[in-house]
């Protein structure tokens, strides 16, 4: 499923893809290379954590949400300010239940 994605989002210029880079750090301590991997695609752009999003990620860390996963809440949340919808594709849908975003289970 993640690699449709992808390719949709090389044809489709409305299709647009971000990974926080917080979440590709942890994704990369559980898939040794998957961060490099990501690196090297054009089509998937990555969000630094500034400021408001470290607190943002800070404040989730402390309701015992993962660091990569609440950059992830986070950089979703903020996605409308730039003129897009977002949901959240991921490995680990539960992990985002009751936080008021869609999300695609890449496993499905």
């Amino acid at each position: 499923m993640g690699d449709a994605l992808v390719h949709r989002a090389y044809f489709e210029t409305e299709t647009r893809l971000w990974a926080p880079t917080v979440s590709l750090l942890e994704a990369d301590r559980e898939s040794l290379g998957i961060a490099e991997h990501v690196g090297q695609l054009e089509v998937i752009r990555t969000v630094d954590l500034d400021c408001p999003a470290v607190l943002a990620v800070a404040r989730l860390s402390r309701d015992g949400v993962p660091p990569g996963i609440g950059a992830a809440i986070h950089a979703a949340r903020h996605l409308p300010e730039w003129g897009a919808d977002a949901l959240v594709a991921t490995v680990e849908p539960k992990a985002y239940e009751g936080r008021g975003l869609p999300v695609l289970d890449l496993d499905r």
